[in-house]
């Protein structure tokens, strides 16, 4: 690049700087921030604050405007800092000493300026909680979501919020289960009185409360119970909240699956959907509702069906019971099901050896190549008793247009066990392929069915 290039480069990027509205314009309002006129004072930091983050150069004047006697300058100083963001981070100590210095509305405007901060913040956490009795329902709730914003490592906060979970106002005590939820498992210890707020009135307090129990993880296992009675609420967002959150508690909700099942059959598809989604979540401890999803795989909506089948196969041997509803899928005209349902048979591999023949044909006939893939993946978990679909998987080793499909027939061969000229042919052709991932699982496969047999193929 020759220098004129440079020149030229570096003054387009210079224009485009001085060009900005925000430059030049914060040093002069910051200056104004220091006016004799109140209404001067003011309308800077106000202006400031409508520029955000590009008033970062402005956060030293702006923390000396928090000790403005005028209370309105404060307060837009106040939010000024708190539009500006992360950046204004080295203003936190005279935020905190405005905040213990100020009326009402200053508090609000200070605690804003803290939750815009988030774990940055933290050192405030003191003065917040002091004002956790406020008087002004504004500067509690304010307090709550700037505590909130501290990350799941501000366990020094968990006391108050939950404190606050017995306040009178209704903002305030969601702000807090807001504030708990995201402090993750820190805010074990408040499990119980999270869920004493299940039988509040307020229908979104009851959907929260079950959000935030389910963000806090295992740590929840205790509201369980609690959790399980708010599935039968009135209100559908609450039953809605309830189920996923004891899906995140996986294992830990064992004693919920039964509640969790009747909602296969609730009114709302996507309620019987989230029901489907947290049985697979708890996994094989849900083997009490298999007989539930075994009804559900006849649902009018195929989400909730295809959630269904896949908890099924999350409950895996135990769900054995459903595999002639889930052979019903072979033939299903969407790929995606045919493969789900093949996918939850695999898991329940020997288990599942009665549906060897189908599988088998489903290997050699279906289009989809995905399809035949988790076909010929099903038959290798089955092992030994994959014995008799053989025929099919040679057929699929010579034949299959997916080289995909022909690999895993070599490590199914292997799996089940069986040698004979035919089978042994039918790898050695395959280890001379010049796909490489063909080749090597022939190989390997030979040398598996070579050992166990003795060496004598």
């Amino acid at each position: 690049m020759n220098k004129w290039k440079k020149w030229t480069l570096a003054g387009m990027v210079g224009l485009a700087i001085w060009g900005s509205p925000a430059f030049g314009q914060v040093e002069d309002l910051a200056k104004k921030l220091k006016s004799d006129d109140v209404a001067t004072r003011k309308s800077a930091a106000y202006s400031l604050g409508r520029m955000g983050p590009q008033a970062r150069t402005a956060v030293g004047a702006l923390a000396d405007a928090l000790a403005d006697q005028d209370a309105n300058v404060r307060r837009s100083a106040a939010i000024a800092l708190g539009n500006i963001g992360p950046a204004a981070k080295p203003a936190v100590p005279k935020l905190i000493a405005a905040f213990k210095n100020s009326d009402a509305r200053v508090k609000r405007a200070v605690a804003f300026a803290l939750s815009s901060m988030g774990p940055m913040a933290r050192e405030a956490a003191g003065a917040l909680a002091n004002a956790a009795d406020d008087a002004d329902v504004g500067v509690r709730t304010s307090v709550a979501a700037a505590m909130a914003s501290f990350g799941p490592g501000a366990k020094e906060v968990v006391p108050t919020l939950q404190k606050m979970l017995k306040d009178g106002d209704l903002m305030v005590r969601q702000t807090a289960v807001m504030g708990l939820g995201k402090l993750g498992a820190n805010a074990g210890t408040t499990v119980m009185d999270m869920a004493a707020l299940l039988n509040d009135p307020d229908a979104t307090l009851r959907s929260q409360v079950a959000t935030s129990l389910g963000m806090l993880g295992v740590s929840s296992r205790s509201a369980v119970a609690a959790l399980a009675k708010a599935t039968e609420d009135t209100e559908e967002m609450v039953r809605q909240s309830a189920i996923l959150s004891l899906g995140k508690m996986g294992p830990s909700a064992r004693a919920a699956v039964p509640a969790i099942g009747k909602l296969l059959k609730d009114p709302n598809p996507e309620i019987r959907y989230s029901a489907a989604y947290s049985l697979a979540e708890i996994g094989p401890d849900a083997k009490l509702a298999v007989g539930a999803l075994v009804e559900a795989l006849d649902d009018s909506d195929l989400q909730v069906v295809r959630e269904s089948i896949y908890a099924l196969g999350e409950i895996g041997v135990d769900a054995k019971a459903a595999l002639p509803d889930l052979a019903k899928f072979f033939k299903h005209p969407n790929p995606d099901v045919r493969k789900d349902a093949i996918d939850a048979i695999s898991v329940m591999g020997p288990s599942a050896s009665g549906l060897v023949m189908p599988l088998a044909q489903v290997l050699v006939g279906d289009k989809s190549d995905h399809v035949r893939l988790a076909a010929a993946y099903a038959i290798n978990e089955m092992g030994p008793a994959g014995k008799p679909a053989v025929g099919a998987l040679v057929t699929a080793l010579k034949n299959d247009t997916y080289m995909g499909v022909r690999e895993e027939c070599a490590h199914a061969l292997a799996a089940v066990r069986v040698g004979g000229p035919t089978v042994m042919n039918a790898l050695k052709e395959a280890a001379d392929n010049d796909d490489p991932a063909l080749s090597q699982a022939a190989k390997l496969a030979l040398e598996d069915l070579k050992a166990a047999s003795g060496g004598d193929n």
